[in-house]
C-alpha cells in the first residue's frame, strides 16, 4: 500500500506539472534528476512515468529515456475528435434529463459571470458546463470513456486558453449550450456542443501553426 501511495504521489505531481505547462512538451524527464527533486527512489518514478506514457503524456526515446510527449496537430485533432463525439452524445442525453432546478441554478451562475466577462475578467467563463453534461447524461460507460482522455483534454485546453479571443468565445458558446439544455432540445444541445469543441480545436490548431515571435 505504501508503495502504491508513493507511486501515485509521483504520478499526480508529474501529471499536474505537465498539464499546467510547468514541464513543457518535449522536455526530458531524467530519472536521476527527478528522483532527487521528488525525494523518491527510481522504482516509483519509473512506474509513474510508465503510467503517464500509457495516458499519452510521456514518450520514450531510444537511448535517451523519457520526455514529455511532443504535441502535433494530428495528436490534438485526434483527441478533440473523440472529445467532440463523446461530449456531443452527453449533451444530447443531458438535454433529456436535466433537472429544472439545476438549470435555474446554472443560468443564475452564467448571468452572474456576464458582467465580469464583458469587463475582461476571464478567470471563469463557465467551463463547469462540461462537467454538467456528463453528470446528467446518465451514461456511466460514456463517462468512463471520456475519463481516459480527460487528462489530455485538460492539457490541450490549457493551451487553448492562451489563444487570443478564445475565452470570450468560450463564454458565448457555453451560454449557447446552456440555452439548448434549457430548451430540452437534444439535437440543438448536441449541435452547439460539437460546434464549441470544433471552434476550440480550430483556434488551437491555428495558434499551434502560427510562427512564433523571435
Amino acid at each position: 500500500m505504501a508503495k502504491l501511495i508513493l507511486r501515485d504521489g509521483v504520478y499526480q505531481t508529474l501529471r499536474k506539472r505537465i498539464i499546467s505547462g510547468q514541464i513543457p512538451p518535449g522536455a526530458p524527464l531524467g530519472e536521476a534528476r527527478l528522483a532527487c527533486e521528488l525525494s523518491v527512489s527510481r522504482t516509483p518514478l519509473r512506474e509513474a512515468l510508465r503510467q503517464l506514457a500509457e495516458e499519452g503524456f510521456v514518450e520514450y526515446m531510444p537511448h535517451k529515456g523519457a520526455r514529455v510527449a511532443r504535441l502535433t496537430q494530428e495528436l490534438i485533432r485526434e483527441v478533440f475528435l473523440i472529445r467532440e463525439s463523446l461530449e456531443g452524445v452527453a449533451a444530447r442525453e443531458a438535454a433529456k434529463k436535466m433537472d429544472p432546478s439545476r438549470l435555474v441554478s446554472l443560468r443564475e451562475r452564467f448571468e452572474a459571470l456576464r458582467s465580469s466577462v464583458a469587463q475582461g475578467d476571464l478567470a471563469d467563463v463557465g467551463d463547469l458546463i462540461h462537467e454538467v453534461l456528463f453528470s446528467f447524461c446518465g451514461n456511466q460507460r460514456l463517462l468512463r470513456l471520456m475519463s481516459a482522455y480527460l487528462g489530455q483534454v485538460q492539457w490541450f485546453q490549457r493551451m487553448a486558453t492562451k489563444v487570443p479571443g478564445r475565452l470570450r468565445a468560450a463564454f458565448r458558446e457555453h451560454d449557447s449550450i446552456l440555452s439548448a439544455l434549457e430548451s430540452g432540445d437534444p439535437e440543438w444541445a448536441e449541435s452547439v456542443t460539437r460546434a464549441h469543441i470544433r471552434n476550440t480545436l480550430d483556434d488551437l490548431l491555428a495558434s499551434f501553426a502560427a510562427p512564433k515571435a523571435p
